[in-house]
């Protein structure tokens, strides 16, 4: 059974930097908290966890040692709630992150209705939003527009992890009600990379494989762009989570990660495959 998977694979820049921000903080040997996770993988929040981060479900708890925030950033009324507190803060905001908040600002400044495409409850959008002073239209797919709410003046930025695909059909159906849409491609480089390469392993190879986690937002987008070019795409987290009966007449099958999957949760699923393939 052949084994194929993108050259660089792994856990992208903003993921690295804030897991290394992160263990930084905690060899301080100070207590460390942080509300929410760090990214969205269990394997890297476990870890974390035994080193001594404690995740807390407000920023009202900490009363003293060190705050984490997150990868996926916080809104500017968060952030003075923080330094209020005058605790020692770690800004592990991945720095694309942080350019989607600016653009957001500034389109706004400008005079454009915000439209974001990308997921309502997502924490990297409710930080983006929280940089705003008006209401924002935040959708994940054409369909969820409404012409009715749409302004003649559009700006658009998207989630740094969202579709590329659903990116474009939503711009799509905001230029058929629109006449001067301003447009910033707020779209992590590395994430782009990553779904043209699902892509290319979906299209030649038997069975794909997309590693990361049920809660990961780009892990799920990478399975369902998997799907619409192989059916036979399945998502797992872990290397146990792999049933054998699965490969029987599989020829080639393709590995993709998420972009806050460890490169050795993808070296474990590939060690795995070698031993089925074997039998």
């Amino acid at each position: 059974m052949k084994i194929l998977t993108p050259r660089k694979i792994g856990c992208c820049f903003g993921v690295n930097r804030a897991v290394k921000l992160t263990e930084e903080a905690l060899s301080r040997g100070v207590p460390a908290y942080i509300n929410g996770e760090l990214v969205h993988n269990d394997t890297i929040t476990r870890k974390l966890s035994e080193r001594g981060l404690t995740e807390i479900k407000s920023i009202d708890e900490v009363k003293d040692g060190t705050l984490i925030i997150r990868a996926h950033g916080i809104s500017p009324a968060e952030r003075a709630k923080v330094d209020a507190k005058r605790i020692e803060i770690v800004d592990a905001t991945c720095p694309i992150v942080r350019q989607a908040q600016v653009a957001a600002k500034k389109i706004e400044e400008e005079g454009y209705q915000v439209v974001i495409v990308g997921d309502k409850s997502h924490a990297e959008i409710k930080g983006i939003l929280g940089h705003l002073k008006n209401e924002a239209l935040v959708v994940s797919s054409p369909r969820e527009i409404d012409p009715s709410k749409l302004r003649n003046k559009v700006g658009l930025i998207f989630q740094t992890t969202h579709s590329i695909e659903l990116c474009r059909e939503v711009v799509a159906e905001v230029m058929k009600v629109s006449h001067e849409i301003k447009i910033v491609n707020t779209i992590c480089a590395d994430i782009r990379k990553r779904q043209e390469d699902a892509v290319k392993l979906a299209q030649k190879t038997g069975l794909m494989i997309v590693v990361g986690s049920h809660h990961s937002s780009n892990t799920i987008k990478l399975k369902k762009l998997c799907q619409k070019y192989n059916d036979n795409t399945i998502q797992i987290e872990r290397a146990k989570d792999l049933d054998p009966k699965r490969f029987k007449g599989i020829k080639s099958v393709g590995i993709i990660g998420g972009a806050s999957t460890p490169d050795i949760l993808i070296e474990e699923v590939k060690k795995r495959l070698k031993s089925i393939s074997k039998k």
